[in-house]
């Protein structure tokens, strides 16, 4: 079959749920995870789906368990028409890039910034300063980190949602100028300051800094229901 007739397969109206790999067509119909036409509310049925398997944390075995019922037959994609020639290249002869380097990039900051909130709170118990320089380092990581943390995560949002809003998008794009905002206000406080540490439990640098980890953590929270959904 043909892309176009590919993608009457969806599943609705009582039609069976369609998808292709590497050019065979295969009806997972019976699977529970695309009973509603879509997978992860990310993959839509009717397609083809071999760079997104592959960019997937999964191979090409979970098709395997279903019957394949015929050959697709080579044709243009439009699903990353959107993307300049030269991306779309990249993307074809990569397909981890589609999805894989924000997840991997992202996990940097959140570490380096939840331990920097960690060590502060260590440095107010027990006053040892070393403590609270490990906690700028940790800043000055996590700082150096979030950057290309964003560009990577832009990135995924023009690959595969064309730059289009939803509330986590639109969420996670407010926190996360809100936590570059935050990151830069502390770096900056503690080198203009470095002479003289914070002493007061309730100064505004130490409780800026355990703000770190309630910023992040919404971040994550985000992100999390984009990639899994609770349903």
């Amino acid at each position: 079959m043909t892309p176009e007739e590919l993608l009457s397969f969806d599943g609705k109206d009582g039609k069976p749920v369609y998808v292709a790999f590497q050019g065979k067509t295969y009806d997972v119909t019976k699977s529970r995870l695309w009973g509603t036409g879509s997978h992860m509310k990310r993959h839509l049925s009717g397609r083809d789906l071999t760079g997104e398997i592959a960019a997937a944390p999964h191979g090409s075995e979970v098709l395997e368990r279903y019957p394949q019922v015929g050959i697709l037959r080579a044709g243009p994609t439009e699903e990353l028409n959107h993307l300049p020639p030269w991306l779309r290249n990249v993307l074809g002869r990569i397909p981890f890039l589609r999805r894989h380097p924000h997840p991997m990039v992202v996990h940097f900051p959140i570490a380096f910034l939840m331990a920097a909130s960690l060590f502060i709170l260590l440095y107010l118990f027990f006053r040892n300063p070393s403590l609270e320089l490990t906690s700028f380092f940790l800043l000055l990581l996590g700082t150096a980190a979030s950057p290309f943390a964003m560009a990577t995560g832009l990135l995924t949002w023009w690959v595969n949602y064309r730059l289009k809003l939803n509330h986590f998008i639109k969420r996670k794009l407010q926190v996360s100028v809100l936590l570059l905002a935050l990151e830069l206000i502390l770096v900056s406080w503690r080198i203009l300051n470095s002479a003289t540490p914070p002493e007061q439990v309730y100064s505004v640098y130490p409780i800026l800094m355990l703000t770190l980890t309630p910023v992040v953590g919404l971040l994550g929270y985000y992100g999390g229901r984009m990639t899994f959904p609770s349903e």
